[in-house]
């Protein structure tokens, strides 16, 4: 079974982040959780066969982790308050501005 549906992603899919990473999974391999969490979403997604998209699945547990999630591009830059500062200052061995 497994050999036909990874003939299928070789066919149709995309190259995408992801796609690898599932067809290394069908063969047996073992997967690191970044690369695992990149095959679900890949499989998830039709083997992002409409193009690499965000799915718009915000209740799914790994959509935080998902390669072309376009909430991840809207983060507000970390404003790092003047305490921090002084402790990160602190902490270095040599002198460095503010």
């Amino acid at each position: 079974m497994n050999t036909q549906r990874i003939d299928d992603i070789q066919k149709y899919g995309k190259t995408a982040k992801g796609k690898s990473e599932l067809i290394r999974h069908l063969e047996g391999d073992r997967l690191s959780r970044k690369q695992a969490i990149y095959a679900h979403c890949y499989d998830c997604m039709g083997y992002f066969s409409d193009g690499r998209q965000d799915c718009l699945m915000p209740h799914c547990s790994l959509y935080s982790f998902m390669v072309y999630n376009r909430s991840k591009k809207k983060e507000t830059p970390k404003v790092l308050s003047e305490k921090h500062k002084a402790k990160l200052k602190a902490g270095r061995k040599r002198p460095v501005e503010v």
